[in-house]
């Protein structure tokens, strides 16, 4: 069925287009009605076609983001670390009071979405000089992690749950954010900040 709906549509649009480009008469297929009407000839003369214009009627202005100073850098670095934290130690919290299977996957499962939103944003900002290599090894770290966060989610078990939660953990590798932090001149990381 939908072969036979890409046919008629490419042979609808061929009609409307019109097959030639010489500027000569527009031929139509005939009627199914009536197979004796006379061919339809273009009421403009030829060569008086106008292509279609643009949509865009404002133009595209694209701005090159300015590299962050280090104390708007130790700002922001918080500002996107911080769902990610809130979401790790919401998930620690709840393995450690045994919380049931379900409870655990959804938390894996924003652990990930954290993860993943802390990704995008570290690789989207302009980081100083000083911290932009341990930047995009913290980045590199949060995309290692994140499969197995994601099969944390999905889960049968706990102890599934626990192999996939100690992969993510190896996986992220010994993360830069203490060197991070220290370069930015922002306090040692502290659970009770994010839970």
């Amino acid at each position: 069925m939908r072969q036979m709906l890409a046919v008629v549509g490419v042979l609808g649009l061929a009609c409307v287009a019109g097959c030639g480009a010489d500027g000569g008469p527009v031929a139509t297929a005939p009627s199914p009605a009536s197979s004796s009407a006379p061919p339809v000839t273009p009421s403009e003369p030829a060569g008086a076609y106008t292509p279609p214009t643009s949509a865009r009627s404002v133009p595209v202005v694209r701005t090159t983001p300015t590299m962050l100073s280090l104390s708007a850098a130790g700002t922001k670095y918080l500002q996107i670390t911080r769902p990610y934290n809130v979401a790790l130690e919401r998930f620690e919290k709840a393995a450690n009071e045994n919380m049931s299977l379900t409870t655990l996957q959804a938390r894996a499962k924003a652990v990930a979405a954290a993860n993943l939103a802390e990704y995008g944003a570290l690789r989207s900002t302009v980081w100083p000089a000083k911290v932009s290599t341990q930047i995009r090894a913290l980045a590199k770290a949060d995309a290692a992690a994140r499969p197995h966060w994601l099969l944390a989610a999905a889960a049968d078990s706990k102890s599934e749950m626990a192999d996939h939660v100690q992969r993510a953990s190896a996986a992220g590798g010994k993360s830069p954010s203490t060197q991070i932090r220290q370069l930015l001149g922002l306090p040692k990381y502290n659970e009770k900040d994010y839970s």
